[in-house]
């Protein structure tokens, strides 16, 4: 499933619908998502998984759930996070941060649905525009491009002991 999304705060995210539901106000997500700190304490729920790159914007985003990347995605991946560990009650969504809490529009959410249960989760981010012919004159993507995001969603049988907490996906991002 393949779909853009936006952001003005930088970040999207994977998050479980249940865990979330509490938030109907602006404060209530100002309380949840407070700094960088409470954001990592989310992560650590297992219930939220960051998609952090640092930029506001409209990217398109494409799920795989318990699906192989196929050669062509994996020859154009730039960089994959470490795996992370995500817990859901089965109802989930990709979205901007700013969009979490109880009421979804489906025009600005990809809606997950998963089995209860725990799930390993890689975000690969694709440059997709090295292929050739998949930009246009215009700069713009040609419709057969690869999106700017690739999400794998596996279930897991057995966890792992050290699952990926950065709020960071791809680690920090160094500057001079």
């Amino acid at each position: 499933m393949d779909k853009t999304l936006f952001t003005h705060r930088g970040m999207w995210a994977i998050w479980d619908y249940n865990h979330f539901k509490h938030i109907n106000s602006i404060e209530e997500f100002e309380n949840t998502f407070r700094d960088e700190e409470d954001v990592e304490n989310q992560v650590k729920t297992n219930k939220f998984v960051p998609i952090y790159v640092h930029s506001n914007g409209e990217f398109q985003f494409r799920v795989k759930v318990n699906d192989k990347l196929d050669k062509r995605e994996k020859k154009y991946i730039s960089v994959s996070s470490k795996p992370y560990l995500f817990e859901t009650d089965g109802k989930a969504y990709v979205s901007g941060i700013e969009l979490i809490d109880n009421l979804i529009f489906d025009n600005e959410v990809i809606e997950l649905n998963l089995d209860k249960g725990f799930y390993e989760v890689i975000i690969n981010l694709v440059e997709w525009d090295r292929e050739k012919g998949m930009r246009l004159e215009d700069g713009s993507a040609h419709p057969d491009a690869l999106p700017d995001f690739i999400i794998e969603i596996n279930s897991v049988i057995e966890k792992k002991k050290n699952y990926n907490t950065d709020i960071h996906t791809f680690g920090k991002i160094k500057t001079s």
